[in-house]
C-alpha cells in the first residue's frame, strides 16, 4: 500500500506540471538589446495590448499606471515543448543594468512562467508559439525582457527591449532640411525643446538627457544631445543644432514583399515552390535606387512588418515559414551588404549578410532568410569605409520616416534614470 501511495503521488505531480529536465550547464552572456540567442527562435513580437486589441504596428511602449500591457509572442522552430520563463531587468538610459533590486520596480517575484502555447497546424515548418502578457513595472524607464529555460536562468533564449513612460514633460519638435549645405538634399534635421518645469532640476545638462530614434532603430539612435539654450527660470531646454548633431539620413521609402500567402505570388514575390519539406519564395530581383530621383509611390510602414495568413484556413497557427531569397543586381562593391528592417531587429549580423554571386551573366548580391507568412518591409544596408550605408537606396530629405524623442531624468539623489517624456511623429507631419 505504501508503494502504491508513492506511485499515486508521483503521477499527480507529473500531471500537474511537465517534467523539468536536468539542470543545464549552458550559460549565455546577456546582450542588452533585441537579440535571439539560438537559431530555433522564429518570429518574435513584443506589442502593446490595449484591452483585448493588439496594436500590431506600435512600438513596445506602455504608460506607467495604466491598464495597458505588452504581449510577447514568439515561435520556437521545433515540435519539442520547452519549459520557459521570463524575467525583467531594469536598465539605465544607456541600456546597462541599473543597480535597482527587483522589489524596487516589481510588486511580485521576478520569474514569470510562460504557460500559454500552441503547436502549429498543417505547416511544413513545425513550430510552437509561446505567449506571455508582460507585467508593467512600477517605475518608468528602460527595461529588458529575458526569456530563458526554467532549468537554468542563464540559458537565455531571447531578449527584447521595452519602455515604460511617465509623461511629466512636454516636447515641441520640428523636422526640417539639414542646415549643413552638402547634406541638405539627403538629411533630415530634428530641432526640439523640452519644458521640464514640473521637475526638480538642479543641473539641466546633467539631470536631463534625450535620445532620438528613427523608425525605432536603436542601432542608429542619437543619444545625449547637449542643449543649445537653457532657460532655467522657465524650465525649458532647447536643442537647435546648426551642424549634423541631430541629423539623420532620410534614406528612401522601404522596399516590401507581400508574403501573406504561399498559394500564389504576392507583390514583389517570384514563383513560390513547396516540396513538401521546404517552401521557397524568391523575391523579384531589384536594382539600386541610389541614383534615382525620389518618388513617393506608396505610404510605407517605416520598416515594420505584419504577420498574417491569407491562405485557406487563415488561422495564425496555419501560418507557415518559407526560405525567402533577397537579391539585388550589382557588381562587387567595396563593402558588405545586409538586409535589415524591424523583422530582424535592424541587425548587421552574418546571418543577414548578402553574398556576391554571378551566373547567367547576372552579377548580384543575395541571401536567404527564413520568414513567417506576412508583409515585410526592408532596405539594403552597405557597411563600408568608402560608401554610404544607403548606397543602394539613396537618401532624400523628402522621405517619410517615424521619429521618437525620449527624455530621461536622473532626479537629484536617485541612482537610476526615469523616462519622463516621449513623443512620436512623422517627418511629413506639419
Amino acid at each position: 500500500m505504501k508503494n502504491l501511495a508513492i506511485i499515486a503521488i508521483a503521477l499527480l505531480l507529473v500531471n500537474c506540471e511537465p517534467l523539468v529536465p536536468q539542470q543545464s550547464t549552458v550559460s549565455k552572456k546577456i546582450i542588452y538589446d533585441n537579440y535571439d540567442y539560438e537559431d530555433i527562435v522564429g518570429t518574435t513580437q513584443l506589442l502593446p495590448l490595449e484591452g483585448q486589441q493588439l496594436k500590431e504596428l506600435e512600438n513596445p511602449i506602455v504608460g506607467l499606471n495604466t491598464s495597458d500591457r505588452l504581449l510577447l509572442s514568439f515561435d520556437l522552430l521545433t515540435d519539442q515543448f520547452e519549459n520557459l520563463s521570463a524575467r525583467i531587468i531594469h536598465c539605465n538610459k544607456d541600456w546597462n543594468k541599473s543597480v535597482l533590486r527587483d522589489m524596487e520596480f516589481l510588486g511580485q517575484i521576478n520569474n514569470y512562467r510562460i504557460t500559454e502555447f500552441d503547436y502549429s497546424q498543417n505547416t511544413v515548418q513545425p513550430y510552437i508559439n509561446y505567449r506571455l502578457t508582460v507585467p508593467t513595472p512600477s517605475l518608468s524607464g528602460n527595461y529588458l525582457l529575458v526569456v530563458f529555460r526554467r532549468a537554468n536562468p542563464d540559458d537565455v533564449i531571447l531578449t527584447r527591449r521595452f519602455l515604460v513612460i511617465d509623461s511629466q514633460v512636454t516636447i515641441g519638435h520640428t523636422v526640417r532640411v539639414s542646415t549643413t549645405i552638402d547634406k541638405r538634399n539627403e538629411n533630415q534635421q530634428l530641432e526640439y525643446s523640452i519644458n521640464y518645469g514640473n521637475l526638480m532640476v538642479n543641473a539641466p545638462t546633467k539631470d536631463i538627457s534625450t535620445t532620438i530614434l528613427q523608425n525605432h532603430n536603436w542601432n542608429t539612435a542619437i543619444r545625449n544631445v547637449p542643449p543649445t539654450l537653457i532657460k532655467a527660470n522657465e524650465g525649458v531646454s532647447e536643442f537647435i543644432h546648426l551642424d549634423l548633431t541631430t541629423n539623420f539620413p532620410g534614406w528612401n521609402e522601404f522596399r516590401f514583399a507581400d508574403l501573406r500567402t504561399f498559394s500564389v505570388s504576392g507583390r514583389n514575390v517570384g514563383r513560390i515552390s513547396n516540396s513538401g519539406t521546404k517552401i521557397t519564395a524568391p523575391l523579384l530581383m531589384s536594382g539600386s535606387r541610389g541614383p534615382l530621383t525620389y518618388t513617393l509611390n506608396f505610404q510605407d510602414i517605416n520598416g515594420n512588418f505584419l504577420i498574417q495568413n491569407n491562405d485557406p484556413g487563415e488561422d495564425i497557427l496555419n501560418a507557415d515559414y518559407a526560405n525567402v531569397r533577397f537579391s539585388i543586381k550589382s557588381p562587387p562593391i567595396n563593402g558588405e551588404v545586409y538586409v535589415w528592417g524591424q523583422f530582424n531587429n535592424w541587425e548587421l549580423e552574418d546571418k543577414n549578410r548578402m553574398r556576391h554571386t554571378s551566373d547567367n551573366g547576372v552579377s548580384r548580391y543575395e541571401t536567404n532568410l527564413l520568414l513567417k507568412q506576412g508583409y515585410y518591409e526592408y532596405q539594403y544596408y552597405v557597411k563600408s569605409n568608402t560608401l554610404p550605408p544607403y548606397y543602394f537606396e539613396g537618401s532624400h530629405f523628402q522621405a517619410e520616416n517615424q521619429y521618437e524623442i525620449l527624455v530621461y531624468y536622473r532626479k537629484p539623489g536617485n541612482v537610476y534614470d526615469e523616462l519622463v517624456g516621449y513623443k512620436r511623429f512623422r517627418s511629413l507631419e506639419p
